[in-house]
C-alpha cells in the first residue's frame, strides 16, 4: 500500500489526517526543513541578540530593584527625620529643583548669604532632579558631621515630650514603682 492509499484509509477510519507520530513522510519533510533553516541561521547574530536581551532584562530588573530600595531608603530617612530632625547651624548652601526650559529640570544651589543661585545639574526628570538635590543635601550634612560635628543639631522633641509625659504620669500617681 502506498502512502496516498494509507493516508486515505486512515482518514476514512479515524475521520482526520494521521498524527505526526505515525506519518513518517511528514516527519522526514519537517526534519529536512529544520536542517535547511539551521544551515541558514547566523549563530553569531543570534548569540548577540540573545545576550543583548538578557542584558536588557537584567538591567530593567536592577532598575526596578533600585527604585524599590531607593523608596525604602527615602522612607527610612523620613522616619529618622521625624523622630530626630537634623539641622546644620550656620548653614550656607541649600538645593532646590526648578524647571529649566520646557522639558528639563535643574538643581540649583541656593546661597543663603545673598549670592547668586548656581546650577549644579540638569535632567529630563523632576524625580531624578529631586533625588540629586537630596543626595547633595545628605552629602553636605555628612561632610559637616565629619568635619565639624558641633554644627549638627539634633532635635529631640519626641524624646523630650516622652520624658515629660512619663515624669508627669509618675508624679500624678498613674505609674507606680518605677
Amino acid at each position: 500500500m502506498n502512502y496516498r492509499q494509507w493516508k486515505k484509509k486512515y482518514k476514512l477510519l479515524h475521520g482526520l489526517n494521521p498524527p505526526l507520530q505515525l506519518d513518517k513522510r511528514r516527519q522526514r519533510k519537517l526534519t529536512k526543513k529544520v536542517i535547511k533553516t539551521v544551515n541558514h541561521v547566523d549563530f553569531e547574530a543570534v548569540a548577540l541578540s540573545v545576550t543583548e536581551a538578557i542584558t536588557n532584562a537584567f538591567a530593567s530588573i536592577m532598575r526596578g530593584m533600585g527604585g524599590i530600595f531607593d523608596l525604602a531608603g527615602t522612607m527610612c530617612r523620613n522616619v529618622a527625620e521625624n523622630i530626630q530632625p537634623l539641622e546644620v547651624k550656620g548653614r550656607i548652601p541649600s538645593w532646590k529643583v526648578r524647571e529649566y526650559g520646557s522639558s528639563h529640570y535643574a538643581v540649583y544651589e541656593i546661597n543663603a548669604l545673598g549670592g547668586a543661585d548656581e546650577i549644579r545639574a540638569i535632567t529630563y526628570s523632576r524625580q531624578s532632579a529631586g533625588k540629586i538635590a537630596e543626595i547633595m543635601e545628605d552629602d553636605y550634612i555628612e561632610y559637616i558631621r565629619r568635619t565639624s560635628p558641633g554644627r549638627i543639631k539634633c532635635h529631640n522633641n519626641i524624646a523630650e515630650n516622652l520624658r515629660v509625659a512619663v515624669i508627669t504620669a509618675y508624679e500624678s500617681g498613674v505609674i507606680k514603682g518605677i
